[in-house]
């Protein structure tokens, strides 16, 4: 009887520690996540490059050079991406002042509904004044802005030279990371057998799901950029391009993707018939590509549930921010697989998987 009851206090402080041990995990995500954030989308974009980098390798050419050499071509495509984007936004913004009257008309209905109620506000909320008493209206402190515009600058710089880091170590020190890790298992050939599975299927799973990820929304953004440029869409690069990265985000990138160009059609046409249109262009290729392209070509192939990738996109979001929407796929899967081969946390792979 006394083994009995030790046994189950062993097993109830085993379970406390455990509980312990996962919210001391996700403070530490939340408290570290100046350093988490491009430390973890440096480790995905090293998942896009690893193919080129094995090419290479297979070419005799060393691991270093070849990482040097992937770290290279991914920042040369992301600084193309961006700069055409950059272009690209600049120039939807010089037109801007163009499309000021068909804003006003859009705005004026909005304002006369507000007036009355902000009017109402500002005289309820406004202190009784006294004969005499001068109000003093406070400036913008310019001073504030400066530093702040200063220190998130800095912020971003740094944030993505670690990121660039990351990529090539992860890169240039992966396999030898794998060896390391494998030789610290011990020889037990069980839990051998299951580290060699998880990295196989990890390397499988989440490496080809995001290199077809990125081929098919460039695909998707693509057409849209030429759809809306057939149709006489004003910037349907910018549309295009939105739509491809947005498309990374479950869920909430979609809507935000639908509100652009139809904004755009607004501000163009002034006509409900072709906000409409751009609209039902928008929403006819999101839905192709999400319930035809992808389950062809993306299939089951993180085996995620649906549940758990809306409501983990947005615990990420909680925690990282929008870089989490965008990186909440990759780390579900990789928890799912980590969980799916270790006896204890099998069960965290059952409720994520499908």
């Amino acid at each position: 009887m006394r083994d009995v009851r030790l046994l189950s206090e062993s097993r109830v402080a085993e379970r406390s520690l455990a509980v312990l041990a996962t919210g001391a995990a996700l403070a530490f995500c939340y408290l570290a996540r100046e350093l988490l954030v491009p430390s973890v989308v440096g480790i995905i974009l090293a998942f896009n490059v690893h193919p080129v980098v094995e090419a290479l390798e297979r070419r005799k050419v060393p691991r270093s050079i070849a990482a040097l050499v992937g770290t290279l071509i991914a920042l040369a495509v992301v600084a193309a991406i961006v700069a055409l984007l950059w272009n690209r936004v600049a120039a939807f913004l010089d037109e801007l002042p163009s499309y000021e009257g068909r804003l006003r008309q859009a705005s004026s209905a909005v304002a006369r509904h507000l007036g009355h109620f902000r009017a109402q506000t500002e005289q309820i909320a406004k202190p009784p004044s006294r004969p005499g008493a001068v109000r003093v209206e406070e400036g913008i402190p310019w001073g504030q802005v400066l530093v702040g515009t200063a220190q998130g600058a800095i912020a971003i710089a740094a944030a993505c030279t670690l990121a660039i880091f990351v990529l090539y170590f992860a890169l240039a020190e992966g396999p030898r990371y794998r060896a390391k890790f494998l030789a610290h298992v011990g020889r037990d050939p069980a839990a051998r057998t299951r580290t060699l599975a998880a990295f196989e299927e990890l390397h499988r799973d989440v490496e080809q799901y995001m290199l077809n990820r990125v081929g098919l929304n460039a695909l998707l953004g693509l057409v849209t950029w030429a759809i809306y440029a057939i149709y006489g869409l004003e910037h349907a690069a910018v549309w295009g391009m939105a739509t491809a990265l947005l498309h990374f985000i479950p869920y909430v990138g979609p809507a935000i993707g639908l509100a652009l160009p139809t904004l755009m059609a607004l501000l163009q046409y002034g006509s409900v018939k072709h906000v409409l249109a751009v609209g039902g262009i928008y929403l006819a290729l999101v839905s192709l590509q999400g319930n035809v392209v992808d389950p062809i070509f993306l299939g089951k192939q993180l085996r995620l549930n649906a549940l758990a990738v809306f409501l983990g996109s947005l615990f990420w979001f909680w925690i990282w921010g929008p870089v989490g929407l965008f990186v909440a796929v990759p780390v579900l899967s990789t928890i799912r697989i980590a969980c799916k081969y270790i006896p204890r946390l099998q069960f965290i792979s059952d409720f994520l998987a499908e």
